[in-house]
């Protein structure tokens, strides 16, 4: 069975961070070992006053990193990075993954560059340098990184406005880091507002374009999850090179998955209820239904478990090429 190192946020309510892919893993088949970022009460969509709890300090991330580095020497396949709110946590994080993957190269590191999105930081600035480093470190130890636009824009150094500008700053990155998904694109470089554009790319590979309906509700922990799959889906896309099994289709797999999950999320929350930032009852009733989805995380779906009544069909959300 392949063993994971998960570091990123936890939360006792709820599902963000590791609450969010764990058991989702778990149920593909992985043993996941979780480090905590952060230990909150439940996310920040519930409103910042609402959040109790503490960071994990640069010294305890250290001890609990070089510790089960140091007795698990041999033990991983893959290692995740998510949340980590400050200049000392990332580089804590980076330099224990970096020493552990300079000794173990065939495992993959993903690394989700949480910054912020929309223009906004919700970190702080001072992170920005710490994973631009990592990212563009010569050594090219990441393997898979998985931001938003904005986070793009800022480990490329510059604005997005065009596919052009998307190619340049793909290639530009491809040179350190083999894969990149950027989960999410302005909807002004595709000219369309009723949906989500998300762009894949594998170096030496045309990035392709996913196209996803719009859904008019707030949902947290949905990067989480996606990351986790992707994880999933690439370590076996390596494993077995076969000609059926290309890249694309396992992003537009991942896309199913997450949909289905919205989906029974959705189904099982108040009728027409749409989550917003600060109002508690809205937040509670879209957490992700991460257990309820358990049959979901295949590349084939079971029985869906009693939703009879929801459209699990595959569907086929590539738009086209970059």
């Amino acid at each position: 069975m392949p063993r994971l190192l998960a570091t990123q946020s936890h939360v006792v309510h709820g599902y963000v961070g590791n609450k969010a892919a764990t058991f989702p893993l778990q149920c593909l088949g992985w043993d996941v070992d979780c480090c905590n970022s952060v230990q909150f009460s439940n996310h920040t969509g519930y409103g910042m006053d609402r959040v109790f709890g503490n960071v994990t300090t640069e010294g305890d991330l250290d001890a609990l990193l070089g510790g089960v580095f140091g007795n698990f020497s041999m033990d991983y396949n893959a290692m995740l990075s998510g949340y980590l709110p400050n200049k000392e946590s990332v580089r804590c994080m980076g330099k224990h993954y970096s020493e552990f993957k300079k000794k173990n190269k065939d495992l993959l590191w993903l690394m989700d560059p949480v910054m912020g999105d929309e223009g906004q930081l919700y970190v702080n600035e001072d992170v920005i340098p710490e994973y631009r480093a990592l990212a563009l470190s010569p050594d090219g130890l990441v393997d898979i990184i998985t931001p938003n636009q904005y986070e793009l824009e800022i480990l490329y150094g510059k604005e997005i406005k065009s596919k052009q500008e998307l190619r340049e700053a793909l290639k530009y990155l491809h040179k350190t880091i083999p894969v990149i998904v950027v989960t999410s694109c302005s909807s002004n470089i595709f000219d369309d507002k009723s949906n989500i554009y998300c762009v894949a790319s594998i170096r030496d590979e045309d990035p392709t374009i996913f196209q996803i309906p719009f859904i008019d509700s707030y949902f947290t922990g949905v990067g989480d999850l996606f990351s986790a799959l992707l994880l999933d889906r690439v370590s076996k896309y390596y494993a077995d090179r076969a000609p059926n099994l290309k890249f694309e289709y396992q992003i537009n797999d991942i896309i199913n998955v997450i949909q289905r999950v919205l989906k029974v999320t959705r189904s099982l929350s108040v009728t027409n209820i749409k989550s917003k930032m600060g109002d508690v009852k809205s937040m509670k009733n879209m957490e992700l239904r991460v257990i309820e989805s358990r049959d979901l995380y295949h590349t084939v779906p079971l029985d869906g478990h009693g939703f009879s009544q929801l459209d699990f069909t595959t569907k086929n959300y590539i738009h086209g090429m970059l």
